[in-house]
């Protein structure tokens, strides 16, 4: 099948060879012009008509760089969207079409994406900090890769959104992050948000651990703390990380509207009393006094994330509003209550304290005393 097309090339190559030798010779073109029959006015054509198609040949050929050099010409001309790198604070300008993740590889900035950036894995995806209502929504295999790992709103894969305008990003993985890295669910990035903490603090623990032996102790210990995480499952709260003698609680994380968490956290304190009871009537022949806590719930800004050692991270939230929290909570002590609880707590969950009195305390770190309400029991909230 080789051996045909190359003698035709050879018998081409050597007919050719073969002009160019007789064109040397001085009367050769007139000879064939004699021979031809055509007069000068048709040689004359063809040779234009040769030039014409020459110039059309080369502008084929030429076509494509100049439509690359046009294009360019216009995309310098109007000013292209402008990605930036949050954590470098580099900003780059984005050709039409391409990916962040694109974008971002070819300015030489690394970016995780195990899967090739085909949406088949979540590790480039990235929390987009300026420029979000202006994309698209996420649909196909984005849609479903989002919604796998329960991305919290403003969560994006790099590989998969197009900006036509101005975008800011942050990567939520390490550019060397592997596909298991990429399951972590995808609400629980550190991010900043709104969310109602709890913080429970067992009374008289101290007295219990001189009364009791070391076993007995551990496994009072054990039915409480399985007792109030259990309330906290059935109000839809989050249990953050043990402290002491007590627990954090995360409410919100999940609400329609962070506010909600105010109210969740005020069923989950009425449900923890509940069981708290519950469990003193079953044990109450090991305890010379039942067992008492006290509660501080308060809502506002915190940066809510995965914290603590890879291989065994919990959700958990730190800021001022978490320090908040643990003072109020504290203060149950000075007041003689079972519950103190911020106002803005108390205005977030709907509740009229206006019977109550409205109490101040400094916060150390804070420049503003914190306003709350000390309770002795947990009011109730409507469903």
């Amino acid at each position: 099948g080789v051996l045909i097309p190359a003698l035709a090339l050879a018998g081409y190559v050597a007919g050719g060879n073969q002009i160019v030798r007789e064109a040397r010779n001085p009367g050769f073109i007139a000879t064939v012009e004699s021979t031809a029959h055509e007069g000068p006015e048709i040689l004359t054509q063809r040779r234009h008509m040769a030039g014409i198609g020459l110039a059309m040949y080369l502008g084929l050929v030429l076509l494509p760089f100049a439509g690359r050099g046009l294009r360019s010409l216009l995309y310098r001309l109007q000013r292209p969207p402008q990605l930036t790198h949050a954590p470098s604070g580099r900003s780059m300008s984005m050709l039409p079409g391409a990916t962040v993740l694109e974008t971002l590889r070819a300015n030489a900035i690394p970016h995780a994406s195990v899967c090739g950036g085909r949406a088949r894995c979540t590790t480039c995806r990235i929390r987009v900090v300026s420029g979000f209502a202006a994309l698209p929504q996420p649909a196909g295999l984005e849609c479903a890769a989002l919604s796998r790992i329960g991305a919290q709103e403003g969560v994006r894969l790099a590989c998969q959104i197009r900006p036509t305008s101005d975008i800011s990003v942050a990567p939520l993985l390490a550019a060397d992050s592997t596909a298991a890295d990429g399951l972590v669910r995808g609400g629980m990035e550190g991010s900043e948000r709104e969310v109602t903490v709890l913080f429970i603090d067992l009374r008289g623990s101290t007295t219990l651990g001189e009364a009791k032996l070391p076993f007995d102790v551990l496994f009072i210990l054990n039915q409480f703390f399985t007792e109030m995480t259990k309330a906290l499952v059935a109000t839809g709260g989050h249990y953050s990380n043990f402290t002491g003698d007590g627990l954090m609680a995360l409410y919100g994380l999940n609400a329609p509207e962070p506010a909600l968490g105010a109210a969740q956290a005020m069923r989950g304190a009425r449900e923890m009393l509940t069981r708290l009871d519950r469990l003193n009537a079953q044990i109450r022949t090991d305890l010379k006094e039942p067992l008492r806590i006290g509660i501080g719930i308060h809502i506002g800004e915190a940066i809510v994330g995965a914290l603590g050692p890879p291989r065994s991270q919990i959700v958990t939230a730190i800021g001022d509003t978490v320090n908040t929290t643990a003072r109020l909570e504290s203060l149950t002590k000075e007041y003689d209550c079972t519950l103190i609880l911020s106002r803005q707590a108390a205005a977030a969950a709907g509740l009229d304290l206006a019977g109550e009195t409205l109490h101040q305390a400094p916060v150390k770190g804070r420049m503003e005393s914190v306003e709350f309400y000390a309770l002795k029991t947990v009011p109730e909230i409507a469903m």
